[in-house]
């Protein structure tokens, strides 16, 4: 796979990463996906996504919205690494392939 252009300093594209790393089992607003993606050289797609609060491991908004358009941080962040061209680890559980993503993209920058 080809790797895109980014354009973003390395330091600004590590800090991204670290900062997206926090966002475990967190769902990002257009905006967030945006100033995640951006530094990547593109604005990931969102999507609506349903409020399941009732279901386990579901989706709960704060503002009791029954939906909200986004992504989870472990999407947005295994989009990343496919618009960049980097490999990453397939993990079952959201936390594990956040982590998965952003040490996979973290080795990346460094490279």
């Amino acid at each position: 796979m080809k790797q895109k252009q980014v354009v973003a300093s390395k330091k600004t594209l590590l800090a991204t990463v670290d900062e997206l790393r926090e966002y475990d089992h967190a769902f990002l607003t257009q905006e967030g996906v945006e100033r995640f993606s951006k530094p990547f050289g593109f604005i990931a797609r969102c999507y609506e996504h349903r409020a399941t609060p009732n279901e386990p491991k579901g989706l709960t908004l704060k503002n009791g919205a029954k939906s909200a358009v986004g992504l989870a941080a472990d999407e947005l962040a295994q989009d990343i690494c496919q618009h960049v061209g980097v490999k990453y680890d397939e993990m079952f559980g959201r936390g594990s392939q956040l982590r998965a993503c952003c040490d996979a993209l973290e080795a990346w920058i460094k490279g």
